[in-house]
């Protein structure tokens, strides 16, 4: 049954039809009890009750339908409970809804003939989701206490009051006060008052159970993970330039078993997120990443890799049979073999000598080097340069900046009369490299501060004995390279410049531009996936996890 993914999808989707089909057949018709004895002393409370439910069920149907299509179990329970709930409130109606009925029958069986296809388990609550199901459940009964005035009580309202006098009307009734409306009699009166006042409860039944529900959180990186992770990155001297970025402190671990190789990830909008290639033993790779499936099958998770290399590209595709699409190249410079002579580099050369004689100059430390007073004032520094802008990253940049305990990072400081005008900040690479990890400068800086800053971090790299230089990710290298030839077809351009529009927003083209100014090698970066189907959602999810998209939440 878990192979069948479309069972659960369209299960799913079909519940969210059947919920909001409740909720619309239940404002626009009436229903009276059938049980006659207690009509005499229950009327307004039955009726009013059976009313309310019969829509919240619909809305919390629509609500369990992502669950339902990601395979959850709770998902699953609470939808058979609601289903029968839902035809509970039918034995209290003699104008009974045989398509309603016919529904929710329809959707029990569902459930229970594919039941072993919802086998994940929940995922963990946000601090947000109690106020976000607050505000979802809040706006839909709103919306239908509003259908309700208007399609199935409006003959009994008592003229024709204003959209302030309803909207009063509906938010006093949530909390059990009689509003501004009037109606022809006092039965239809208290049965409206006691929908209204059933919907505010249940406005707050839904945050509560989402705040209470016990659902056992995603492990984040502890201390012990965090320093064996820098022990297996710091001594593979194949290790990813991006491997120092597994430490960030929103990223959680998956371990082979002796905790020799592991996978840094994040769950984006149930996606489960690996950035860069798996770290430590490269022979412990497949065990690593056959835990990682396992845990996001557990989880009903998609799997995917933001940002992994050639080498990890290769043992994801074998032993996950992932897809793979190349998302642009990493800019790397080789130490050694890097000049400023020669006409390829000769923009650079002159950026360089221009902005020295205008009394720029550069100097490169260990973060750990640098004075107490100096480090205040670059954290200071790097927060305003932000200009109110988000900190972004998640697979090639850190979530901090000059922490004391990162004691192996380094920066370049670019300076004008005294003054802080820029600097680039490194995390190792092994023993033997550099990564960037923020390049800032302050506005208004002249021109060929970033290659000055550049050049002097090669340097120091050539004086210290490190062999790479590792300078920011250019997005779409390789199309936009296809597209400068004169064998570029249309589609090749068209592409082209859709991104160069795009990048009036994201600076893909300026940064590819930048990038190959310094005539670096190019290292291909991959997003890893499943199936092509689920190549939207990936994407999605990576775009909100690198924050190219606001609205950030993991779990």
């Amino acid at each position: 049954m878990k192979s069948q993914r479309w069972v659960p999808l369209w299960i799913g989707r079909a519940l969210f039809l059947v919920g909001l089909f409740d909720i619309l057949a239940n404002v626009s018709r009436r229903f009276r009890t059938p049980v006659h004895k207690l009509n005499h002393v229950l009327p307004v409370f039955l009726n009013g009750t059976a009313l309310a439910t019969a829509i919240f069920t619909g809305l919390l149907l629509m609500i369990l339908a992502r669950g339902l299509s990601r395979r959850k179990r709770r998902a699953w329970v609470l939808a058979l409970i609601i289903l029968f709930v839902n035809l509970g409130t039918e034995l209290f109606r003699t104008n009974h809804h045989p398509l309603q009925i016919g529904l929710s029958l329809g959707s029990i069986a569902l459930l229970g003939i594919f039941h072993k296809s919802f086998y994940a388990k929940s995922d963990p609550s946000t601090k947000m989701q109690p106020l976000i199901g607050f505000g979802i459940a809040m706006v839909v009964l709103f919306l239908a206490s509003l259908l309700l005035l208007k399609f199935r009580s409006n003959y009994e309202i008592i003229g024709s009051p204003s959209y302030k006098n309803i909207f009063i009307f509906i938010v006093e009734g949530f909390i059990g006060i009689t509003g501004p409306i009037k109606f022809t009699s006092e039965r239809s009166s208290d049965l409206i008052a006691f929908t209204l006042g059933t919907f505010g409860v249940f406005t707050l039944i839904v945050p509560l159970w989402l705040y209470f529900r016990r659902v056992k959180p995603i492990p984040k990186m502890s201390d012990e993970d965090m320093d064996q992770v820098r022990k297996l990155i710091r001594h593979d001297l194949e290790q990813d330039s991006l491997g120092y970025f597994a430490t960030r402190r929103d990223k959680s671990v998956v371990w082979a078993s002796n905790r020799k190789a592991g996978i840094a990830y994040r769950v984006q909008g149930g996606v489960m997120l690996a950035s860069g290639d798996p770290f430590g033993e490269y022979s412990l790779w497949p065990e690593a990443i056959a835990e990682f499936i396992k845990i996001a099958d557990e989880h009903a998770w998609t799997p995917a890799v933001m940002g992994c290399s050639d080498r990890g590209g290769e043992v994801w595709v074998e032993h996950a049979g992932m897809i793979a699409i190349d998302i642009g190249d990493e800019a790397i410079i080789d130490v050694k073999d890097f000049t400023l002579e020669g006409r390829p580099m000769a923009n650079v050369r002159q950026m360089v000598n221009r902005i020295k004689r205008k009394g720029y100059s550069c100097t490169t430390h260990k973060w750990s080097e640098l004075e107490d007073s100096t480090r205040n004032e670059l954290r200071t520094l790097a927060h305003a340069w932000r200009y109110g802008v988000a900190e972004r990253g998640f697979s090639m940049s850190m979530d901090r900046f000059g922490e004391d305990f990162d004691p192996d990072t380094y920066i370049t400081i670019a300076w004008l009369n005294n003054e802080i005008k820029g600097l680039l900040y490194y995390v190792p690479w092994t023993t033997n490299g550099l990564s960037l990890d923020r390049m800032q400068r302050e506005r208004g800086t002249d021109p060929g501060v970033n290659e000055l800053m550049i050049v002097e971090t090669v340097e120091y790299a050539r004086q210290n004995n490190l062999a790479h230089v590792s300078l920011n990710f250019a997005a779409f290298r390789s199309l936009f390279e296809r597209a400068d030839k004169i064998s570029a077809g249309p589609i090749t351009r068209g592409m082209r410049n859709l991104i160069r529009f795009s990048s009036n927003f994201f600076q893909v083209e300026s940064l590819y531009r930048f990038n190959a100014k310094f005539q670096p090698g190019w290292e291909t970066r991959y997003v890893l996936y499943p199936r092509a189907a689920d190549l939207p959602k990936v994407g999605w999810a990576a775009l909100r996890a690198e924050k190219f998209i606001s609205g950030f939440r993991s779990r």
